[in-house]
């Protein structure tokens, strides 16, 4: 059976595939990565520190497979009051940094560090992006930075440690517009960023993100306001603190003593301390004045035998808690329990 096709159908082929026809081929140069819009720039130790994120997409929304590297342009000018004279020229391109792309490198922070700057002057930063074929996308976002000589280093760092804080106190220093505070751990670099989230304009710091028995090092630094930056200068000396718990856990309860064949036996309810290393276990016998310790390490569980008792006699007991900490801290002692040592 044969089957005709109308001139309507034909019609409805002919858009078809009209429309499927694709259309002339992109050019390369024109498939360029991402422009950069994160560029930051903020001084550190006398340094300026730049910081921006790995584009992932290029210009037509393809995934970003051929970066090769980052070019980093600067042009400045002489600052005058607070105004630039000479800021707005062309910018020249001051170094290159080359990168291989991977999975990690995608969507991550970049950093470089420059210390080329001169007092009373202004520069201009911006960041290329270039793809292995060369072609560079458009610069990033300008950002701007005043730059004078800094101010020095804080003098007379104090440091006063606590239960899970450190305290720091310093000189003021002429000429500051505020304070930076950094923090490193044994064996480590300080990080580029301070442990405050914005500049302190106070001379003092206390550093409640820290735990007990461990030691940190410690460095402030001055700023000082130019215009829109903060200039920061070099950090203070070294200053070492290990924040120590001072709080002793409380005193047991439910004490119970217990005369057996063997001695007299202790029981008490567990302590519900987080910190809990153990019991210390005391006696007072009659005649005595002061309780006296039986034990040199601490229990581990909540029951104790004391076999060095007489028939006949009385004592006095009480029980302890001890903690974690370096100091081992020791609660008050816990109610007192009065037996006589019959069986």
């Amino acid at each position: 059976m044969k089957v005709k096709i109308s001139w309507v159908l034909w019609m409805i082929l002919i858009l078809i595939v009209g429309c499927a026809k694709k259309g002339p081929p992109v050019p390369w140069e024109s498939v360029v990565p991402k422009r950069i819009v994160d560029l930051m720039a903020t001084p550190v130790d006398g340094r300026l520190l730049l910081e921006w994120t790995v584009p992932k997409e290029n210009t037509d929304k393809s995934p970003l497979t051929d970066l090769s590297s980052f070019q980093i342009l600067r042009s400045e000018g002489i600052l005058i009051g607070d105004e630039c004279r000479g800021c707005g020229d062309k910018p020249k391109m001051i170094y290159e940094m080359k990168v291989a792309l991977s999975k990690e490198t995608k969507r991550k922070r970049m950093a470089v560090l420059f210390e080329d700057h001169e007092p009373r002057k202004v520069y201009v930063y911006q960041v290329v992006s270039v793809n292995k074929r060369g072609y560079l996308s458009s610069p990033s976002n300008p950002v701007t930075v005043y730059w004078d000589q800094w101010p020095p280093p804080p003098r007379k760092v104090n440091v006063e440690s606590g239960d899970k804080r450190v305290d720091l106190q310093w000189e003021s220093v002429e000429g500051a517009t505020g304070y930076n505070v950094y923090r490193r751990m044994e064996n480590e670099d300080f990080p580029l960023k301070p442990v405050n989230r914005t500049p302190l304009t106070t001379r003092q710091y206390s550093d409640l993100n820290v735990e007990n028995e461990k030691r940190y090092f410690y460095s402030v630094r001055a700023l000082k306001r130019v215009v829109e930056t903060d200039v920061e200068g070099k950090g203070s000396l070294e200053i070492e603190a290990t924040p120590t718990d001072l709080i002793p856990p409380g005193a047991p309860i439910g004490l119970v003593a217990i005369p057996l064949k063997d001695g007299i036996e202790l029981n008490w309810r567990k302590s519900q301390e987080p910190d809990l290393l153990g019991y210390y276990l005391y006696r007072r016998g009659a005649g005595e004045t002061e309780f006296r310790r039986l034990i040199e390490v601490p229990l581990s569980k909540e029951i104790y035998l004391d076999r060095d008792v007489i028939l006949e006699h009385e004592y006095e007991y009480a029980v302890t808690a001890v903690d974690h900490s370096a100091r081992r801290n020791e609660s008050p002692f816990s109610e007192e329990v009065r037996v006589k040592y019959i069986y």
